[in-house]
């Protein structure tokens, strides 16, 4: 079994990710209890995080805030049932979907309080801002941290890597902006969904690959070449890190998508 080695971040937060692409399971230190953000796939980690995070602290988990669906990120909510579970009224609604379907099997605690638009917490000299963008899916939200200028991303942020882009509810205009919305905050530190601690830079770069992603593909749409054609472009972007080929043919499919779509209006 990996040990685990979780980071203290800020003098608040904590994170700890199993790999270099896991997602990432992050608390916060508030003055008289514990909140977490997403809960991860695997359940005897969060297991493991929770109790960490409790005997390190002295203090219990009161909150847990959902940044969106995937499970990834909501597959260890049962580990905290006796906590508030914290989401956007669309993740809360594609999550319930999915336990319908695919997430079935899963011990998954539904979201008991949900928010559209912002959502604030407040003790002591600590405010935590809860900001729906949508983007990487449809109710996609990220974590503020004021005081200590620290957001924690969900999977608004894949840092240096190739981002999923495939859910059925992306929409990569809504993405660029929530970049943007984290950009303008000036963060001194970056907890991404997936990848390592950042720092406004891995922003603005997942920004500007999006950015051109789009711009290609809005061209070659322009042109009526078919997604199929699109995929085999030359003009599409080389990127710097390793891409996984489905993932990239899911981001083509869906952008196209929206693209066409957006065409219309």
């Amino acid at each position: 079994m990996t040990k685990m080695n979780p980071l203290m971040l800020t003098q608040s937060i904590w994170d700890y990710a199993q790999s270099d692409t896991s997602s990432h399971l992050s608390f916060i230190d508030f003055d008289s209890y514990l909140l977490m953000i997403d809960t991860g796939m695997d359940i005897e980690k969060t297991i493991e995080f929770r109790k960490f995070a409790e005997k390190t602290t002295g203090k219990k988990f009161r909150y847990v805030i959902i940044t969106h669906y995937h499970g990834d990120h909501t597959f260890g909510t049962s580990v905290f049932e006796d906590c508030e579970i914290i989401s956007t009224q669309a993740t809360r609604n594609l999550l319930a979907q999915k336990m319908e379907g695919d997430y079935k099997d899963k011990n998954i605690i539904l979201p008991n309080k949900t928010f559209s638009g912002e959502y604030e917490l407040k003790e002591g000299n600590k405010t935590i801002k809860l900001i729906e963008t949508n983007g990487h899916t449809k109710g996609s939200a990220f974590v503020y941290l004021a005081e200590e200028r620290a957001i924690l991303t969900g999977d608004l942020l894949f840092a240096d890597m190739f981002p999923f882009a495939g859910d059925p509810t992306v929409n990569p205009y809504e993405w660029i902006d929530a970049l943007q919305k984290m950009i303008d905050l000036k963060p001194n530190i970056v907890i991404p969904g997936h990848g390592h601690i950042s720092s406004v830079t891995e922003l603005k770069n997942q920004k500007e690959l999006l950015m051109n992603l789009v711009k290609i593909i809005e061209e070659l749409t322009s042109q009526k070449l078919s997604v199929q054609e699109i995929k085999k472009s030359p003009r599409l972007p080389k990127y710097p890190h390793d891409v996984n080929e489905r993932w990239f043919n899911m981001t083509i499919d869906r952008f196209h998508a929206v693209i066409k779509e957006k065409r219309k209006e």
